[in-house]
């Protein structure tokens, strides 16, 4: 791409200040690599004292304005801690003058904490603030928990909903929080695999923490049965979205019939599962008989299926349509 020396002199500035985009980065320093007039330039710009008295002033503000902002957010920090003492100092008082061993005042201490987990330590932390803050509430809420339990008679449920908290949570944060993190090689490269991983295996962790609360020996067939047969799905738009090196239609596409495929079976899983007898779901459909429960379920499943392959079909030679455009216009430049 040739560009003129007058437009690569305007950018120049801002190339200086680094405050361009990567794209008039690449072509200012495509251009530089040539024009020995424009690196002169860029020279004076780098040379000039008040350019360079102005970046420093600017720097200066900036790291003044934060560390005002850090100071105000301390303080503010602090006093609502102080705040959140009232409350721990008087229960205490109370729980002992009545003659009882602290117990009730643990419930309330560690309510105040999971209050100043999202109070305090967003102001308290400067940097990763968000995962500091994250990790304080999950860990104030399972004390929470278990304080409770122990106030009421120790059982095995705050552990069923400490699990079940962490697999909405990770569901939730849990890319976000692999973002933030300083992960290398495979990890680094593979965080949504990393992300569902952890989901999958908090989904059996729910499972088995369950199980132990109910202690129903039918429970373990039928929970790990429908769990393990109904992951397949979301892995494969998981698999297919991020690793399928295809675009957004063809994804799509082979999203729907796969969704139109699981859940056309599903009844005939969920049958075997419960009463250990498969039934084809489709077989009793009849688009003309809508009397029977069985036949308008048939009915149903064959149009969910009927209809996510005719969508996925579309979408996905919509795709390829597009990418045979892009590949010839990709042909006509080369």
């Amino acid at each position: 791409m040739n560009i003129s020396c007058d437009v690569i002199k305007d950018l120049l500035p801002l190339y200086h200040d680094d405050v361009c985009n990567e794209s008039s980065r690449k072509i200012v320093e495509d251009h530089l690599a040539d024009c020995a007039a424009c690196r002169a330039m860029l020279e004076k710009i780098k040379d000039n004292p008040l350019d360079e008295r102005i970046r420093k002033e600017r720097e200066n503000v900036i790291k003044h304005h934060a560390q005002a902002v850090r100071k105000k957010s301390l303080t503010v920090g602090a006093s609502i801690a102080l705040v959140l003492a009232i409350p721990v100092l008087v229960s205490l008082i109370v729980n002992l003058a009545v003659g009882q061993a602290l117990d009730w005042f643990f419930i309330v201490l560690t309510s105040l904490i999971l209050l100043a987990s999202i109070t305090v330590v967003p102001l308290v932390f400067g940097k990763n603030k968000g995962l500091w803050t994250l990790g304080s509430f999950i860990a104030s809420l399972s004390l929470l928990l278990i304080t409770i339990s122990l106030y009421s008679g120790w059982s095995s449920w705050p552990f069923v909903a400490i699990v079940s908290t962490l697999l909405g949570l990770s569901i939730l944060f849990g890319p976000y929080v692999l973002s933030r993190l300083p992960l290398a090689g495979f990890a680094a490269r593979h965080k949504g695999f990393l992300a569902m991983m952890a989901n999958t295996l908090l989904l059996y962790a729910v499972i088995i923490v369950v199980g132990l609360f109910v202690q129903n020996a039918n429970y373990w067939d039928i929970a790990l049965a429908m769990a393990t047969v109904c992951l397949p799905l979301p892995w494969l738009f998981f698999l297919t979205i991020r690793y399928l090196k295809a675009n957004a239609f063809i994804k799509a596409g082979l999203c729907f019939i796969f969704s139109g495929l699981f859940f056309s079976i599903i009844d005939g899983v969920v049958d075997w599962v419960l009463f250990g007898a498969w039934t084809n779901p489709l077989s009793a459909a009849n688009l003309f008989a809508w009397r029977e429960i069985s036949t308008i379920n048939a009915n149903i499943s064959m149009l969910v299926l009927t209809t996510s392959c005719i969508v996925g079909i579309i979408l996905i030679i919509i795709g390829l349509l597009r990418k045979g455009r892009i590949s010839a216009k990709s042909g006509k430049l080369q």
